[in-house]
């Protein structure tokens, strides 16, 4: 080989020694470059050159070449800084981003991103941050990979859909109201007084445009282990179309706690919806009743309740249903306070009723799918004043009820849906009974008086004229037979013999010997009078000759028999009864006995003298019979003896029609029926209490309304039945406006929930359906408690926790970004929302990735295809936010690389000047 050519091996050192420097001084100068993979070069020698040897051919090397220039991907060190948007991976993998405009993308380890003025998410050179949208709900992945840009650095306020109220409700608490949800009234100063209640607990939620709304709860003790709750809000904020201009506003809900009696913790919940004016709604056909929405527009013609609004659809228009069949609607199809209504306009979707007659819409309802024909819906109407109250007023008590021995509970305020005045309850000591007393509802229909016969001739065509109520006067229903009989143009009580029968006695004996009167037996004839010649009593006489008794009598039609076994000089025993004709001493008779102190004189000459004045019966006591002219034609009774004729009994025309004297009228008094509001309703109890149930469930639920007494009520024989009697008058307020929620009501995940409206929207488009969490769930067969939930212990009342969902509108403040690359908004509001998920890449061979500058790299055909996931995972690191990986460089190393290259560079420069002085002396040989 020449000397030119050792000339040329020397230069490969020097050139490529100072290669390999500018790789040792680029590492060293990216030293605190973030994110900097420190880079390697590697020598190998060049082409062998073939030379003649004297051993043969052998090679001579021509110097050296850089082999290969590598970047070192070990991790760097960790910096932590303030700025959230500083990322560093821990772990594998590589940032992506995009330049902007374009769909190139590039790799880094260099995450010190920020936002800028687009909200976009970049790096120091304007690159897009690529990633994942996040659904701000649920945090999951929305769409594909793409640019991570803030679109909007304010929060939209969220409308709540669930409230939790978790309380401890005292255990030893005493019932403040009757029914809780009665004693609201929004238009008072106080919605609800504090002595009306136990507890209460408020929650604010949030409408959708981001308004705050307190919703509070109130508790009140029922029972032992049941409570009752209702749900408001501030009347003022109260925007449902069904509830304004009444006193109901701020009602959303009400419902019913039972515990258990051992743990204290729920054992059931009930829940009803307060629906407002209109209520008792039905839907048949495709429209559900939650696609139905209701829009009054003329409160004013809705004054008063209307029950049973029915519609149907013949597939072109909606009409009334023919309800009574006869193919024509008419004022009979409507309820009776509208029966006026007509429909103007209808379609598939809408219908609009004028409900006063007149030519303008009063309420429009909008269904959400067209209806087909024959789908049907229906209605009540609910009058403005007090809708919301189910319970009983005018109560008044008579007998051992007064004097506030008696206590009201009403256990279902619920079926209390209709309106009925003046009902009366009687108990009757004697029979130890319970009766219904509705005298004016048993005339209506029918059963008030039955069996009458006058003279023995039927007569159940009788007419029955002017029965008031029973708050005039209180009628049992034992049902009781009457008989009266008409003598001398009067009519007069024809009842079994009675102690009270007797008057004007006269005793012709020393006063020591005062008989004692007895009945031995009451029979089934009546007591008449003997009546003189003006319609008086008259005297009856029994006188003792000293052997036997002998009666005489003054007239009428009393008869008089002597029992001579049983009569003697201490007692005098007599059979008396109406005289029939039967010629039979003893049938039908009653047994009379006046027993004596001593025994009477043998002489002779003693008697004794009385008269007969049949009195009322013991039911009645109060009662009689009317003498005014109109008796001629009928029976006249004034139950209570004031002046007023509370009924009349006329004969009807296919029996007798004659009243002469002697005539006797037999009639049955019964009126024992529940109110015509509440057909099937029962009444059961005892002296210790009386129990109403008023639509006759039997499932167990049948103590709707119940009376209890402190002292027991007399019972057993009583002395004086009608004195003894206790009586109870009240009325009965109803509504269709609270709709009880069934099991398919409650939401997928098992709660109750109500619906508020704070906007007003038309047709509900503003209402919210919000659930109500008290710490149980339903699972389709039993409530299953939380770890956290309301109970029943004995100590005070108080709110454990509470909490709604829903937020007001907000200013992003910050942001957080998590392990896994979330990156979540933290805003003014509060509220923490996901925002992005801050993607990663990651090759099979990061060695072939091409070195871009600016911390970038890009993939080759070498690297392969970049494959991007979520940190963490298929082989990811992790995300560490507030630190940047800092770059990998060892200085040291770099140094002592260094040194090793200057050393090199100096060999060759050494072989280059030892070249020269070869070629020197060469060129000196000449």
């Amino acid at each position: 080989m020449s000397l030119s050519s050792s000339l040329y091996t020397g230069t490969s050192g020097l050139k490529n020694m100072g290669n390999g420097m500018q790789v040792v001084g680029n590492n060293i100068a990216n030293t605190n470059t973030v994110g900097f993979k420190s880079g390697r070069s590697t020598f190998s020698d060049t082409l062998y050159e073939n030379v003649a040897t004297q051993a043969g051919t052998a090679q001579m090397g021509r110097g050296m070449a850089v082999g290969s220039v590598t970047n070192n991907f070990d991790q760097g060190s960790f910096e932590s800084t303030g700025n959230t948007t500083d990322l560093s991976i821990g772990g594998d993998g590589f940032f992506i981003v995009r330049q902007n405009g374009t769909e190139n993308d590039y790799y880094t380890r260099a995450g010190n991103f920020y936002f800028d003025a687009s909200g976009q998410l970049v790096n120091q050179e304007g690159y897009i941050v690529q990633g994942w949208n996040l659904d701000s709900e649920t945090g999951e992945d929305v769409g594909a990979i793409g640019d991570l840009v803030l679109e909007a650095f304010t929060s939209a306020p969220k409308a709540s859909t669930e409230i939790t109220a978790i309380t401890n409700l005292d255990a030893d608490a005493i019932s403040q109201a009757v029914v809780l949800s009665n004693v609201w009234d929004s238009s008072a100063d106080t919605y609800i007084s504090s002595s009306s209640y136990e507890y209460q607990t408020t929650v604010s939620v949030y409408d959708s445009l981001g308004s705050s709304h307190d919703i509070t709860i109130y508790y009140d003790k029922k029972s032992g282990t049941e409570w009752e709750y209702v749900v408001t809000c501030n009347p003022e904020e109260d925007k449902r179309n069904l509830v304004q201009e009444t006193n109901s506003l701020g009602l959303l809900a009400r419902g019913n706690i039972t515990f258990s009696e051992s743990s204290g913790d729920i054992l059931d919940l009930t829940m009803e919806e307060f629906t407002g004016r209109l209520g008792n709604f039905t839907a048949n056909g495709v429209n559900s009743l939650d696609d139905i929405e209701y829009n009054i527009i003329d409160y004013e013609s809705m004054p008063n309740d209307g029950y049973g609004f029915e519609f149907e659809y013949d597939g072109s228009s909606w009409d009334f249903v023919d309800t009574d069949g006869d193919n024509v609607i008419t004022a009979a199809d409507k309820p009776d306070s509208y029966n006026t209504a007509t429909i103007i306009y209808s379609d598939a979707t809408t219908i609009q009723i004028s409900l006063d007659g007149e030519d303008e819409v009063d309420l429009e309802i909008q269904l959400s799918q067209a209806a087909v024909a024959t789908d049907s819906l229906g209605f009540d109407i609910n009058a403005e004043e007090d809708l919301h109250i189910q319970g009983i007023e005018g109560l008044s008590y008579s007998g051992d009820t007064a004097n506030d021995n008696t206590s009201l509970a009403i256990n279902d305020p619920g079926v209390m849906t209709h309106d009925a005045e003046g009902l009366g309850i009687v108990w009757n000591p004697t029979t130890e009974t319970w009766y219904w007393s509705n005298p004016e509802v048993a005339d209506a229909d029918g059963t008030l008086v039955g069996d009458v016969t006058f003279d023995g001739v039927d007569q159940t065509a009788a007419t029955v004229v002017n029965v008031t109520s029973a708050t005039a006067f209180d009628m049992v229903s034992d049902d009781v037979t009457l008989m009266v009989d008409y003598r001398t143009n009067e009519w007069d009580w024809n009842m079994p013999i009675k102690e009270d029968d007797f008057a004007d006695e006269v005793f012709d004996f020393s006063p020591t010997n005062n008989p004692t009167l007895s009945i031995i037996t009451v029979g089934s004839q009546g007591a008449v009078a003997s009546l003189d010649a003006a319609g008086n009593p008259t005297t009856i006489t029994l006188a003792w000759d000293g052997v036997s008794w002998v009666p005489s009598a003054g007239g009428g039609q009393t008869q008089i028999v002597i029992d001579a076994t049983n009569s003697d000089d201490s007692q005098v025993q007599f059979y008396l009864w109406e005289a029939d004709g039967s010629g039979t001493t003893s049938a039908g008779a009653s047994v009379i006995r006046y027993t004596f102190a001593s025994s009477l004189s043998t002489v002779g000459g003693d008697s004794l003298t009385f008269s007969i004045d049949p009195t009322p019966p013991e039911e009645y006591p109060e009662a009689v019979l009317s003498t005014s002219g109109a008796t001629t034609s009928g029976i006249a009774i004034d139950w209570n003896n004031d002046a007023t004729m509370d009924m009349q009994l006329t004969p009807s025309a296919n029996g007798t029609t004659t009243l002469a004297a002697g005539l006797t009228a037999v009639f049955d008094i019964d009126p024992n029926v529940p109110p015509e509001e509440y057909p099937d309703a029962t009444l059961t109890g005892d002296q210790t209490k009386v129990v109403i149930d008023l639509d006759d469930s039997g499932s167990g639920s049948d103590d709707d309304i119940v009376f209890s007494f402190e002292d027991d009520l007399k019972y057993g024989t009583s002395t004086d039945p009608y004195d003894d009697r206790s009586v109870i008058h009240f009325d009965i307020l109803g509504s269709t406006a609270w709709t009880s929620m069934a099991d398919s009501d409650l939401t997928t995940d098992g709660y109750f929930s109500f619906i508020a409206d704070f906007l007003g929207g038309e047709y509900g488009s503003t209402e919210m359906d919000i659930k109500l969490d008290l710490g149980s769930s339903y699972d389709g067969n039993n409530w299953i408690n939380d770890s956290l939930s309301t109970t029943q212990y004995s100590k005070s009342s108080s709110t454990t926790y509470q909490d709604a969902d829903g937020y007001t509108a907000g200013d992003l403040e910050g942001v957080d970004v998590a392990s896994d690359g979330t990156m979540t908004g933290s805003y003014s509001n509060g509220q923490l929302i996901p925002l992005f998920r801050v993607g990663l890449a990651k090759f099979y061979n990061n060695y072939g990735l091409y070195a871009e500058g600016g911390n970038l790299f890009s993939e080759t055909n070498e690297s392969g295809q970049a494959i991007t996931n979520k940190p963490g995972e298929n082989g990811l690191g992790t995300i560490s936010p507030n630190s940047l990986e800092m770059s990998n460089v060892d200085i040291a190393d770099q140094l002592v690389k260094m040194i090793e290259i200057q050393r090199g560079y100096q060999g060759n420069s050494k072989t280059i000047t030892t070249v020269d002085e070869m070629l020197q002396t060469v060129i000196n040989m000449k």
